[in-house]
């Protein structure tokens, strides 16, 4: 099953390569697992609002950022102008919106020198045809008149970046929809939810990351392709599992998360339960704006420890280094080295996969037929067949494996505000925002 996402012709005025996840191609036929039947999940039209009664049921909760001082800062939505003085009436003439989430701190902590004085978060169904979530932070620039999307100075076709190194926290409540999948668009990201009194609540949490834009799906495929720009973002897409048309493996918490850079071809996972295989795809123009410079990519693939003992029988999370093989398949001129790390927190297996070429690479993750720690690495071996149970690839001869080779590993803490998580790998380093915990 794979989700394909095309952008479509450049308007200046809507800045609509800023959100190319709105032009989603999605077909009725996406379906993982097999569905009782059930009620429709389904969804309100138009974007969200914020909440403003504990009665509401899908609206967008609150917003907050960690700036790089490490403390959570709570931002307030409005619906008015900032009358900042320091607000280029050319960048403030995009696209107009409805408020932002924004404080009266944001400029104190240095939060505007990235151009931008709030955040606007685009939460709504990603369309008419099926009940998934898209969620889009965007740059926001206000004056007196009201409230715009911050558009690049130095081209107003495009949204303005996000910063990286501040953190965005999303949380949303997402009524009887129980989450099946989340993936998007960002690095660092966490997921998780709740459910009170009937309504599930989401908190998305991560950081912006660099990503090639496509003029057009022609663009996505190829060693020619060349990005329109490059601009970061955070987006995500959260997929039902009590819905037919949403992603379900039979038993699963539905916390599973996947992150990448590339727009195009980004997809929920496809899982094959007879060979024990979980594989993604993601593509992305392989050339910079410049034409010459190799875009590259990564993977963020977050398992819940739960799912990874229902997928693979791995009663032990500490041996997921070892129990798992993780492949990246290229195209020709593909990269020959890509760097990779499996690293276990309290509840959650993370496995990274970075630096790999652009246009059209996928991922596969596979129980390493040589791992006797659990019964269902025998089981496995007797079901699987093909790639991923030997970490080669058996597809078209121009093809290439990537695969990250065996050596020592380390384990580091790293912490960012009351957030810890654990760094497993050869030389573990902590991601962006967070410090190594001496």
């Amino acid at each position: 099953m794979e989700l394909v996402l095309n952008g479509g012709p450049m308007k200046n005025t809507r800045l609509t390569l800023r959100s190319i996840f709105v032009a989603l191609t999605l077909i009725a036929q996406l379906v993982i697992g097999t569905h009782a039947a059930q009620a429709e999940v389904v969804l309100p039209k138009g974007s969200w609002l914020n909440c403003a009664s504990a009665s509401d049921t899908y609206c967008i909760d609150s917003v907050s950022v960690i700036p790089t001082t490490g403390k959570m800062l709570a931002l307030t939505w409005t619906t008015s102008g900032s009358n900042d003085a320091a607000a280029n009436p050319a960048i403030a003439s995009g696209k107009a919106l409805p408020g932002r989430w924004t404080s009266s701190s944001w400029s104190s902590l240095g939060l505007g020198t990235a151009g931008y004085d709030g955040i606007y978060i685009d939460a709504k169904a990603a369309n008419e045809f099926v009940p998934w979530v898209y969620v889009d932070a965007q740059p926001t620039l206000s004056s007196s008149g009201g409230v715009k999307l911050a558009a690049r100075a130095s081209n107003l076709n495009f949204a303005a970046d996000l910063d990286q190194a501040v953190t965005i926290s999303i949380k949303l409540r997402l009524g009887d929809f129980q989450s099946g999948v989340t993936f998007g668009v960002g690095s660092d990201v966490s997921v998780d939810t709740s459910v009170t009194g009937g309504v599930t609540t989401m908190v998305i949490e991560g950081n912006p990351v660099l990503v090639p834009l496509a003029k057009s799906s022609k663009d996505c495929v190829g060693n020619t392709g060349v990005s329109a720009a490059l601009i970061r973002q955070f987006q995500t897409v959260i997929v039902p599992q009590n819905d037919p048309l949403g992603f379900t493996v039979a038993g699963t918490s539905g916390k599973l998360y996947i992150g990448s850079n590339g727009l195009c071809k980004l997809s929920t996972p496809t899982w094959n339960a007879e060979t024990k295989r979980f594989k993604y795809t993601a593509s992305a123009p392989r050339l910079s704006p410049d034409g010459s410079t190799v875009n590259k990519g990564f993977y963020r693939a977050i398992i819940p420890i739960a799912d990874a003992k229902l997928f693979w029988g791995l009663t032990n999370p500490n041996d997921a280094a070892k129990a798992l093989v993780v492949s990246i398949i290229t195209a020709e001129a593909g990269s020959k080295v890509a760097l990779s790390s499996i690293s276990v927190n309290k509840t959650n297996i993370v496995i990274d996969v970075s630096n790999f070429d652009f246009p059209d690479p996928s991922l596969d993750i596979a129980l390493n037929p040589n791992y006797t720690g659990s019964s269902a690495a025998t089981e496995a071996n007797q079901n699987s067949s093909g790639p991923a149970a030997t970490g080669t690839s058996q597809t078209a001869a121009n093809n290439q494996v990537v695969t990250a080779a065996k050596a020592k590993t380390t384990t580091i803490t790293c912490v960012k505000g009351k957030t810890t998580r654990k760094v497993t790998a050869v030389k573990p380093v902590c991601p962006k925002g967070f410090t190594q915990k001496k």
